[in-house]
C-alpha cells in the first residue's frame, strides 16, 4: 500500500509543521490550537492542491490521501463533496482539524447525554450547528467534541481539508432515532488507488 507524496511545497510545509507539532507532545488542545492556525494558512490559497485530488463523484464524497505519517501519527486528506453529499452522523476517537479550501460546509454537532458504557447505544441531543467557509477550520477535540457530521449543502463542489490524528480505519456511525452504534470501515476513492476503492 503506498503512501501519497506531498510534492507541493504547500503541502510539504505543512506537514512538516505538524511533525514539529508532534515531535514535542503537547497536549491535545495544544495539537488543535498550533495545526488550526496551520490549516488556516494552507487554505488561504487552493494553488498548493494537485487537479488529480479536486476530483469528486456523483455517487458520494471522495476521500483522496495526501500523506499517511511513517510514524502513524497522523494523516492528511483532502475531500471533494458535490452538492448534497454528506456524512453519517459519526465520531474519531482522535483529534482532527478541518479546512475549508474552496466553498463551504455545514457542521451539526453533537453532545452524548448517556454514560458511554454500551458500545453499540448513545442518545445524542444535537448541541450546534455552523456552516464553515472558504478558508475556515473546525476541529474535533475527544472526549466531548467529536461527533458530528457534515455535508454541501450548497449548489457547487466543495473541497475541503483534514488532518486527523491517527491513520484512521474506523469510526463508530450514530442512529440519532434508535440510538444505535456501529463500526464503519473508511474507504479511500483517490484516483491512485485504482478503479476500486480500498478500504485501510
Amino acid at each position: 500500500m503506498s503512501t501519497a507524496s506531498t510534492t507541493s511545497p504547500g503541502l510539504s510545509d505543512y506537514v512538516r509543521t505538524i511533525e514539529d507539532v508532534l515531535d514535542r507532545r503537547p497536549s491535545n488542545k495544544l495539537i488543535i490550537r498550533e495545526v488550526s492556525i496551520a490549516t488556516k494558512q494552507l487554505c488561504a490559497s487552493d494553488r498548493w492542491l494537485e487537479e488529480r485530488h479536486r476530483q469528486g463523484s456523483p455517487d458520494c464524497y471522495t476521500r483522496h490521501l495526501l500523506h499517511r505519517d511513517q510514524q502513524n501519527r497522523f494523516v492528511v486528506l483532502a475531500l471533494v463533496w458535490m452538492p448534497g453529499q454528506m456524512t453519517p452522523i459519526h465520531d474519531h476517537s482522535c483529534w482532527g482539524v478541518m479546512g475549508l479550501i474552496q466553498n463551504s460546509l455545514e457542521e451539526v454537532c453533537y453532545d452524548r447525554l448517556d454514560d458511554g458504557k454500551r458500545a453499540d447505544f448513545a442518545e445524542l441531543e444535537q448541541s450546534r450547528g455552523t456552516d464553515v467557509g472558504q478558508g475556515g477550520v473546525a476541529y474535533l477535540l475527544p472526549p466531548y467534541e467529536e461527533i458530528h457530521r457534515i455535508g454541501n449543502t450548497s449548489s457547487k463542489p466543495t473541497i475541503s481539508l483534514h488532518v486527523y490524528g491517527r491513520d484512521l480505519d474506523e469510526v463508530n456511525v450514530f442512529d440519532q432515532v434508535t440510538g444505535k452504534v456501529s463500526p464503519m470501515r473508511i474507504k479511500y476513492y483517490s484516483p491512485e488507488c485504482g478503479k476500486a476503492p480500498f478500504v485501510i
